[in-house]
């Protein structure tokens, strides 16, 4: 599986930051009511028909929980699009993981127009190797879907096609939103402890909770993902020549750690977690030691005491902090002006702070962070979709203004939230009327973004340094993207019986995890571990072989 690649990355860098920073802050079926494209005064529908196309439903799935007045959002959406598009969402928010419903879609031939996927766990290359999504780079750099060429550049639509086609929308905001530790300030002070900058400070803090407030819950984690998705306790070290945590190359299934030569031009290795000691003994130091690359599991489990006690069960941490049940938990800095203001409303007399545990970026530091200039999430069309031009010509739509991106991201202007600048919101007070959409899973872009009123001057500090380039390192093997084809079922069955363990470790519930890990992977060489490491090692060197870096 290729990505076109970048001919300069200098190039590349330039165009990341052009993208980033604008807002500061199969064919398918054919569709009767397409027509051509609108003058650029048109603002509330990319497309105007002189009579509107016969009306459709669009069936859409995303993940997380539906948000509070999201029907009265999509009347509006009906409302306005009533004489252009004629167009109804019904969308449908799983109560189970959502990657487990689309393949249960998928494989049901359930029609399904507008999805999410991503590169977490590698399900979106997986995906797209499985055949379940529809190419969709003829709507791009098209003049009938003007709001599509305008907010995404040829550069960013080329970056992220895969064996000449497109099957992803990709959502950009920065290359890496980093994490943070929300804690209430109001416990923080009765202790009588200072603001926390560390994560020492803050496990000082975790044992006072347990001390003196034992009905709460210390730090509040989902089960699959743990601590960040393993960028708590991270190693912050450059990685040069080495692809590993939280940094690994997506959609093989399991996670490899890959190693390569100093000079970068051949594959020393790939392991796993739970591979023998063998399978280390030709790496290089300290490569050659499976502690050094998964020492970050012993500290999950040292910091397992702070999690609730079926935390195995936890799929909704951020209502237990809500609710005033947890003392801590752990997401994004760019929520900190939401999370304050959900607290102080539903707590009397709470309060919250933060601290961002990658102590790089807390301190704005270069070359904090590793990318390969791909974004995170994804919106893709599945090959089940009998009505993919009129999806497109909704996201047209999306896309083509900041007025029409709002009512999505941000819901109606003067009920939902008020306009604060140029760039800035501010949400209703009436938890009742909070409508908060999962913006990265549909209208996601850097040049309509828009910045809580009251995000505080050292976050929006962060939140600016990390959509320039000095915030990033390049990752080894950036360009490349692994063709998942020809190990597909492999994949299939590792992964299957992989998520059967992944709570243990991601949560540390496990303390002897690394027998636990050798019980695992024993099971996963049975169904065809060593066969997908074969295929990314000779791919990988494939790609080296070629110039790829």
């Amino acid at each position: 599986m290729k990505r076109k690649s970048i001919k300069n990355a200098t190039l590349w860098m330039a165009f990341a930051t052009m993208v980033l920073s604008v807002a500061a802050c199969s064919e398918s079926n054919g569709d009767a009511g397409a027509s051509t494209a609108p003058s650029d005064a048109a603002s509330t529908a990319s497309s105007a028909p002189s009579t509107p196309p016969s009306p459709v439903t669009l069936k859409l799935l995303f993940q997380q929980s539906k948000p509070p007045e999201m029907d009265k959002v999509l009347a509006e959406f009906e409302k306005r699009t009533k004489d252009t598009l004629n167009t109804k969402l019904d969308i449908e928010f799983p109560s189970s993981e959502l990657t487990q419903m689309l393949g249960l879609k998928m494989a049901a031939g359930d029609e399904v127009d507008l999805s999410f996927d991503y590169l977490g766990a590698g399900t979106l290359y997986q995906n797209i190797a499985r055949g379940y999504y529809q190419p969709l780079e003829k709507y791009f750099n098209n003049d009938a879907y003007p709001g599509l060429t305008k907010a995404f550049p040829p550069e960013l639509i080329e970056a992220n096609k895969v064996n000449g086609h497109l099957y992803s929308i990709p959502m950009t905001e920065a290359w890496k939103i980093p994490g943070a530790i929300y804690y209430r300030k109001d416990l923080r002070e009765k202790y009588g402890l200072q603001p926390i900058k560390t994560m020492e400070e803050f496990q000082v803090f975790m044992d006072k909770v347990k001390e003196q407030n034992p009905e709460l819950v210390p730090l509040a984690v989902r089960n699959t993902r743990g601590f960040a998705n393993g960028e708590m306790f991270a190693n912050e070290e450059v990685q040069k020549n080495i692809r590993t945590n939280p940094y690994f190359i997506s959609g093989t299934g399991v996670n490899f750690s890959v190693v390569l030569s100093d000079d970068g031009k051949k594959v020393l290795g790939a392991v796993t977690l739970g591979d023998r000691a063998s399978d280390y003994a030709n790496l290089p130091d300290p490569y050659n030691k499976p502690d050094y690359l998964y020492q970050y599991l012993d500290k999950y489990v040292q910091w397992n005491k702070y999690l609730e006690i079926d935390v195995l069960a936890q799929k909704n941490p951020g209502a237990l902090f809500n609710s005033g049940k947890a003392a801590a938990s752990e997401w994004n800095v760019r929520a900190m002006a939401d999370v304050k203001k959900t607290i102080q409303q539903a707590i009397p007399g709470a309060d919250i702070e933060y601290f961002v545990y990658n102590t790089k970026v807390a301190n704005l530091q270069p070359q904090a962070l590793g990318t390969n200039y791909i974004p995170y999430n994804h919106a893709v069309v599945p090959v089940t979709s009998k009505n993919v031009d009129r999806t497109m010509k909704v996201l047209d739509w999306i896309f083509s203004s900041q007025e029409n991106n709002d009512l999505f991201t941000w819901g109606i202007e003067g009920e939902h939230w008020t306009k604060v600048g140029d760039h800035g919101y501010s949400r209703s007070n009436d938890q009742a009327k909070k409508y908060s959409f999962p913006w990265y899973e549909l209208s996601m872009n850097s040049m309509y973004e828009r910045m809580n009123a009251d995000t505080d001057p050292y976050a929006k500090k962060v939140l600016q340094f990390v959509k320039t380039n000095n915030a990033y390192f390049t990752l080894s093997l950036a360009k490349f993207v692994f063709d998942a084809t020809p190990v597909k079922t492999e994949i299939a069955k590792v992964s299957l019986k992989l998520e059967e363990y992944k709570p243990l470790f991601v949560t540390g519930s496990d303390p002897n995890w690394r027998d636990t890990a050798t019980k695992m992977n024993k099971e996963l060489r049975a169904l065809g571990l060593d066969k997908i490491r074969a295929e990314l090692v000779k791919q990988v060197q494939a790609y080296l072989d070629k110039g790829g870096k």
